[in-house]
């Protein structure tokens, strides 16, 4: 055999990707996007549980402030009004608390989300593409799924 030939016969045999292959690295990117979504819905509870108090605060203040809203819709009254203009400023502050508590775990959510997103629009579409199955719209479910959502229903009425 001469170079040549034993050239392009290593370029033939690592061309032909099978469809064992192609299927393998499918299972992993969807194993990947699984992973970010994981990794991003544990971060968010880890937030919700850690800075719990500062987003409480932040909900009782903005029901305070409706409820003076709706006073001063009833009737336009003066302390109402400056009543809202406090707790606004009240409102504001604890907010930006809140905000300061929430962005070490905003800053690990972030790029998860956008990894996320990119498998979702471009990686997974590409690949299903490149193993023959386009993607379309579905409007109605299947069947499988159908049952599959029951059963989960059921699941939680237990």
């Amino acid at each position: 055999m001469t170079k040549r030939s034993q050239t392009a016969q290593a370029v033939q045999e690592t061309a032909e990707v099978t469809k064992a292959d192609m299927l393998e690295a499918f299972a992993e990117l969807v194993a990947e996007r699984y992973g970010y979504f994981t990794a991003r819905r544990l971060t968010q509870q880890d937030m919700s549980e850690k800075c719990k108090a500062e987003i409480e605060a932040v909900n009782e203040k903005r029901k305070a402030m409706n409820e003076n809203i709706e006073k001063l819709l009833e009737a336009e009254d003066a302390e109402a009004r400056s009543a809202i203009k406090v707790q606004a400023k009240e409102l504001e502050a604890l907010k930006k608390t809140a905000d300061a508590a929430k962005k070490p775990f905003l800053e690990k959510i972030k790029p998860l989300a956008q990894a996320q997103k990119y498998c979702d629009n471009v990686a997974i579409p590409d690949s299903l593409k490149e193993l023959g199955h386009g993607v379309q719209p579905r409007f109605s479910l299947s069947d499988w799924m159908t049952k599959a959502l029951e059963q989960s229903k059921q699941k939680k009425k237990k």
